[in-house]
């Protein structure tokens, strides 16, 4: 054929193009399930199946980043989160690898091969899988163990840093790829509660015995507390406590029953009472009978020591208290309380305390009327004296005169006879003590047709008009105070101490003067 000339059977000449490389589908293609599969892992594995090293390079940067950033973070402190990052991270990997191995199917079909359809590689993603399960349950498990491990060792009180605290803080730490929020949160409480326990046994050691029962008390409210008091302690601790509290008192004390050593005597009785029913069986429970007597001999040593009203108040701040751990001391108090009440009287009038000595006269009449009732009558016969003489100490204040006790006459028997005229427009008083404190106070009327004299009356006038007051006494020696209620202010009372003989009579009349 000629240049340029047409081919046999006039057709011109045609060239054919190549042909189009072949399309599969994601899921039809065998290399992408499998690297899909083999991705999902996030280890890149599908990028090895295939030989894509720099995305098999990627992957496992991204994968281990991650891993470490979660474990700094605390992916269990935030488990939705970091869920939601891996699961994205996987699927991403999974879908990615679907596209990566079509593309190397393809390529192969071009190059006029088939792809690999072996199940190893599903076999593989499968193992993988089961890997990944069994990594983080192992890791889930780890830390369980480990927490059991520092509960061991808090339940044995072994709270120190490098003991059951250690422990707590490793788990917090170390296994935060749990993705067990209840495991890193029961760590925690376990750190709070060892923290409270050292600070009870801190507590201890300083001999601050209320602030540890107080860091006690905490410890057991908390709940991770571990530690059980196997051996007594907190027993222990109480009783130290009540030995505490009465030292204290003991050596504030100076001879005044204040109100902090009531508290702090009564507060040891309570703690001390509530060891053998709250921790019957511990050693501390068999020392309080004896902690309980020592308690009432240091609490009523002015009593042993005859100081009567510290005694009586010792004693009585112990008197409404339960003694039913030592009988004994409930049988002393019945006889002790009494006594110190009785003397404690006695001190009063002697003192002039007269409020105090009622306050025991009472005590006595209410609650031990059949104890020395001779004796306390005797004592409020001595309260009324007491009472008498102060008032006329208190009356001669402004100066007195002289009580004429020259008798004037026989009185025709054994005793001693005062007649004595009230000559005045006011009434007449006339107070006396005598032996054996018998005392009383007699008012005789006003004389309604007296008048106060602007001299003396003279002769035996002054015994014409007003009352007689007439009193017979036993012989002895008085104390007398005769005076006028109502009279102007000045009128020095008569008063002396005389000596009133059996058979005299005294006569006298009472007038006032200008």
């Amino acid at each position: 054929m000629p240049p340029g000339g047409m081919p046999p059977g006039g057709m011109p000449p045609f060239n054919a193009p190549p042909p189009k490389p072949p399309r599969l589908g994601l899921f039809s293609s065998p290399s992408a399930v499998r690297a899909s599969l083999l991705n999902a892992s996030g280890l890149g594995a599908g990028y090895f199946y295939l030989r894509q090293w720099p995305f098999f390079g990627a992957a496992l940067i991204i994968t281990v980043g991650l891993l470490i950033t979660a474990a700094i973070i605390g992916a269990a402190d935030n488990v939705l989160l970091w869920a939601s990052i891996f699961v994205a991270w996987f699927v991403a990997a999974a879908v990615h690898g679907l596209f990566v191995g079509r593309s190397h199917d393809e390529r192969v079909l071009n190059r006029g091969e088939q792809p690999r359809k072996s199940a190893m590689p599903l076999i593989t993603a499968g193992g993988l899988a089961v890997v990944l399960i069994v990594s983080l349950v192992g890791v889930w498990q780890a830390g369980e163990w480990r927490l059991r491990v520092a509960d061991a060792a808090h339940a044995r009180g072994e709270c120190g840093p490098e003991e059951a605290v250690a422990g707590y803080e490793s788990v917090e730490d170390l296994y935060q790829l749990s993705f067990s929020p209840s495991l890193v949160s029961r760590a925690r409480a376990g750190v709070e509660a060892c923290a409270l326990l050292e600070r009870a046994q801190r507590d201890v050691e300083a001999e601050e015995y209320e602030q540890a029962l107080d860091s006690y008390s905490a410890y057991f409210g908390h709940p991770a507390s571990r530690w059980a008091d196997t051996d007594g302690e907190i027993a222990d601790i109480h009783l130290s406590y009540a030995g505490n509290l009465v030292s204290s008192a003991a050596d504030d004390f100076d001879g005044e029953v204040t109100e902090d050593y009531r508290e702090n005597m009564r507060r040891a009785h309570e703690i001390y009472s509530v060891i053998p029913v709250d921790y019957e069986g511990t050693e501390a429970a068999g020392k309080v009978a004896t902690a309980l007597t020592d308690l009432y001999e240091t609490g009523t040593d002015q009593y042993a020591a005859e100081n009567w009203c510290a005694g009586f108040e010792q004693i009585d701040m112990f008197s409404d208290l339960d003694w039913e751990t030592v009988p004994q001391i409930a049988e002393r108090m019945t006889a002790e309380r009494p006594e110190a009440a009785l003397h404690c009287g006695w001190e009063a009038v002697e003192a002039a305390d007269f409020a105090l000595a009622d306050d025991m006269v009472a005590t006595m009449e209410t609650e031990y009327p059949d104890h020395e009732a001779d004796d306390v009558e005797k004592m409020v016969v001595h309260i009324g004296a007491g009472r008498m003489e102060a008032e006329m100490d208190a009356l001669t204040v402004i100066g007195e005169v002289d009580f004429d006790a020259t008798p004037t006459g026989s009185s025709g028997g054994g005793k001693s006879v005062l007649e004595i005229t009230n000559n005045t427009p006011h009434e007449m008083r006339f107070l006396y003590v005598g032996p054996d404190k018998v005392h009383d106070e007699i008012i005789t009327p006003a004389c309604e047709d007296c008048e106060v004299y602007s001299s003396p009356p003279s002769g035996n006038s002054c015994f014409d008009k007003g009352d007689v007051m007439k009193l017979e006494l036993e012989p002895g020696k008085y104390r007398v105070l005769l005076t006028s209620n109502d009279s102007f202010f000045g009128s020095a009372p008569l008063h002396g101490n005389i000596t009133l003989s059996a058979g005299d009579k005294h006569e006298s009349c009472y007038y006032l003067t200008e």
